[in-house]
């Protein structure tokens, strides 16, 4: 799985370059930046920011993907914050890539049973601030950060909306240092595993890769364990139905990480036939990197960034009408 790990760090889908690291401390909190405060030990490595103002604002919870660490909610921070919103960064696992150092030792260095109850931790951080707006507060998560956002709609009330970028409609294998091929669920919940598809040749399309310029194709392997475990893909189904709230997803029938097009699919049928407020966008030729703003990027294909110039309005008008009633 180090080569998995190598390629989705790659894979950072649009996000600028991470900020250097802060210092945690617990209340009061130190000022890492302008209208910047650490969270502390309750969630390491996680970052509050604020538009001017005094609030109380609407307020949006980030999760990144598979490249760890701060990155993808500090490179996303900024656009919302230019839009009104305040932001809770929230890193959930720490890599160490390349032999490095962790950048947050406090958390988990495999992405194993990552605790889903660390999104409720947020929530109940947030309410209780009082420049933020406790009935306005949304989740942003992009792939595994998706994947994230979804499964903690399903088991956590009082978030207003969600938006969940290149999702799954399935929980996956977990991966990294101490974990065993077919044996660990990413995520977990009250501190059980939850139930998980495993990947199927992951090591077989690294010796060979089938994707251009001799990249691996990470969709493979996801597709093919799908596949061959219907029994636990079905156990392992995000229960999307069950979440109250207003949903988008987006994306790309293109995807080599993963089949987000078809997933998405998936998710707003389920939530179609409940009856539930749900966007849905997919587009044909485009892949995974869809979480930017459709500005020229070395990580987005023409089609991504076509892609990218519609889901990025349509999150902003999706959070403007259920966090700012607009």
């Amino acid at each position: 799985m180090k080569y998995l790990l190598c390629l989705t760090a790659s894979l950072a889908l649009g996000f600028t370059a991470p900020v250097a690291a802060q210092t945690t401390t617990e209340a009061p909190a130190a000022l890492a930046a302008p209208t910047e405060i650490m969270v502390g030990d309750t969630m390491p490595g996680a970052f509050f920011m604020a538009p001017e103002g005094d609030g109380p604002f609407p307020t949006l919870i980030l999760l990144g993907g598979s490249e760890g660490n701060d990155r993808g909610a500090r490179g996303k921070a900024p656009a919302f914050l230019a839009e009104g919103y305040a932001v809770l960064g929230v890193p959930y696992y720490s890599p160490a890539w390349g032999g490095q150092e962790q950048k947050f030792p406090a958390l988990p260095e495999a992405f194993d049973a990552i605790p889903v109850d660390k999104l409720e931790t947020a929530l109940n951080w947030l309410t209780a601030r009082a420049d933020v707006r406790a009935d306005a507060i949304g989740v942003y998560g992009v792939s595994k950060g998706a994947e994230f956002a979804l499964i903690g709609g399903t088991k956590i009330d009082g978030f207003a909306a969600i938006a969940a970028i290149v999702p799954t409609d399935v929980v996956w294998e977990g991966w990294g240092p101490g974990t065993e091929a077919g044996k660990n669920s990413s995520f977990s919940w009250r501190g059980e595993p939850l139930p998980f598809v495993p990947y199927d040749g992951m090591n077989e399309e690294f010796a060979n890769p089938s994707g251009a310029n001799g990249r691996p194709r990470l969709r493979l392997p996801h597709d093919k364990g799908r596949h061959a475990n219907p029994e636990l893909a079905v156990a392992a189904r995000i229960a999307v139905e069950t979440i109250d709230e207003p949903v988008l997803v987006a994306g790309g029938d293109g995807d080599n990480v993963w089949n987000s097009g078809e997933m998405t699919q998936s998710i707003a049928e389920t939530r179609a036939k409940a009856g539930l407020q749900t966007v849905s966008l997919i587009f044909t030729d485009a892949g995974h990197s869809l979480s930017g703003n459709g500005s020229p990027s070395k990580w987005a294909t023409d089609e991504e960034e076509a892609a990218q110039k519609v889901i990025w309005p349509a999150t902003l008008s999706f959070f403007a009408k259920h966090l700012k009633g607009k």
